[in-house]
């Protein structure tokens, strides 16, 4: 019988009822296809740039030139990979938040701010005295615009020039004033996102402060990780805090959050022990739009593809969350920066390793039974593309792993191998004979670590009902 082994992750409170997981690997539909749903592996990341063993801190593009932060410095990088260092900041560690205005490249990380002047490579710490520090930037209409950290409120540069600040120029979120953690723009409106709440302005033009509130546009949702928010399928998407909870993933449709995150990713949020250090990023591949959220604390990344509206997994090999912090689309490229050291990847769909380490790929199916009786397991065939084997070395005789287990996730069998064909056997069959006996139902688990393509169409399962 076809059994439902292609899916999302989906592990809850109890592993008894649902325990699946689908790490590195995405779910694409094909309505007319073999299967509608099959699983394709997570692009590998290809070497693009090396800029030193201190932690990516962002990535930017303006014009065709990628900016990058790793440690201290900020480096201008061209198409052939040469970068080149352009200045210092006065902090090591965490995110930074970048905007530019065409001419200027605005960088803040909290109690300083930058300005990068595109035209004549002047790169300098802002030092007017009213600019109060910023933990975000972001641009609209010829103002940078920032948050004054430690407070609601929000402040503008003088218009296309970054390194003026006036005192004078300031707004507190109104019908809700608490404290203000992240600024961004939105279909040429000003999203101001507190603890709690979120309100947007709009340039009405007035002379003496150009933005006011939008009437109505008042939303009781707020941000519970400054570094989470993002814009992903033309709209905003964050981890997000109300007075009543936290830990729920929402996407902006208008001016009201709907909840894109499940029951089960929401249990495991709620047992990280800090969500406040979540960051994301969002990108397009192959007409999937993802939305990637990274819990340091938790070791884990959870995706969400906006196309199939369902999670998976991303892990690095050896470091459980996945290495990608930053993200920058630029030469064509897919551009990634390592939130472990300096280097500055390409996401490809043909790499099949991460910088030269495994990929690990799992899935875990549904929990099978038939009525609670026990079963005996003849055959267990997985429907995938074969014959991709590599000419030599690892991945020549690509295996995959099957583990069972009879208690819900609790406990697992041995591994048990099965080839899925050198290069040319297009034929071969994944299949694993005589697994045995399940007392009242089982849950199979496939994991593949070779380098190569890897799909995953259906799945069948010889069983014979025995009697209770």
């Amino acid at each position: 019988m076809k059994i439902p082994f292609v899916g999302p992750a989906y592990t809850g409170r109890s592993s008894n009822l649902n325990n699946q997981r689908c790490v590195n690997f995405y779910i694409e539909t094909d309505p007319s296809g073999k299967n509608v749903m099959a699983l394709y592996g997570t692009p590998g990341l290809n070497l693009f740039v090396y800029l030193g063993i201190l932690p990516m801190r962002g990535t930017y593009a303006v014009k065709d030139v990628l900016y990058g932060i790793s440690g201290t410095t900020f480096y201008s990088i061209l198409a052939n990979g040469v970068a080149t260092s352009i200045g210092t900041l006065l902090t090591s560690s965490g995110h930074v938040s970048m905007a530019d205005n065409g001419t200027q490249i605005m960088i803040v990380d909290g109690p300083y701010g930058y300005i990068y002047n595109i035209n004549t490579g002047v790169f300098a710490r802002i030092t007017d005295p009213d600019f109060p520090g910023a933990d975000t930037v972001t641009f609209i209409d010829g103002y940078f615009i920032f948050n004054k950290p430690g407070t609601g409120a929000f402040m503008i540069t003088s218009l296309y020039d970054g390194t003026a600040v006036d005192a004078l120029d300031i707004a507190t979120a109104e019908s809700n004033p608490d404290l203000l953690i992240s600024v961004a723009t939105s279909h040429r409106e000003l999203w101001l996102l507190g603890e709690y709440t979120t309100e947007i302005f709009y340039n009405s033009g007035n002379a003496a402060f150009p933005f006011d509130r939008i009437n109505g546009a008042s939303i009781e949702w707020g941000l519970a990780a400054k570094d989470s928010l993002t814009k992903c399928d033309n709209t905003l998407f964050w981890l997000a805090q109300t007075k009543s909870g936290k830990g729920f993933v929402v996407r902006a449709n208008g001016y009201t959050p709907t909840i894109i995150s499940t029951r089960a990713l929401e249990y495991q949020i709620g047992t990280y022990s800090t969500i406040a250090d979540a960051y994301a990023f969002s990108y397009i591949q192959e007409g999937h739009e993802f939305y990637v959220l990274t819990f340091p604390t938790g070791n884990a990344t959870w995706v969400y593809d906006v196309s199939t509206q369902m999670w998976h997994e991303r892990s690095s090999y050896g470091v459980g969350r996945w290495r990608a912090g930053s993200y920058a689309f630029c030469f064509g490229k897919h551009l990634v920066g390592d939130y472990l050291d300096g280097d500055i990847y390409e996401l490809s769909m043909s790499a099949y390793t991460d910088r030269g380490d495994p990929i690990e790929r799992i899935r875990t199916g549904q929990y099978l039974h038939s009525d609670m009786r026990p079963l005996f397991h003849h055959a267990l065939i997985i429907d995938m593309e074969t014959g991709v084997g590599t000419s030599t070395g690892q991945g020549s005789d690509p295996q995959a792993m099957l583990r069972w287990s009879n208690d819900g996730g609790h406990t697992w069998s041995n591994e048990h191998w099965a080839p899925m064909g050198k290069m040319g056997e297009y034929r071969r069959q994944v299949i694993w004979n005589r697994l045995g006996y399940s007392p009242n139902g089982r849950v199979y688990e496939l994991k593949i670590t070779d380098p190569v393509k890897v799909v995953i169409i259906d799945a069948q399962l010889e069983v014979t009902p025995g009697k209770r």
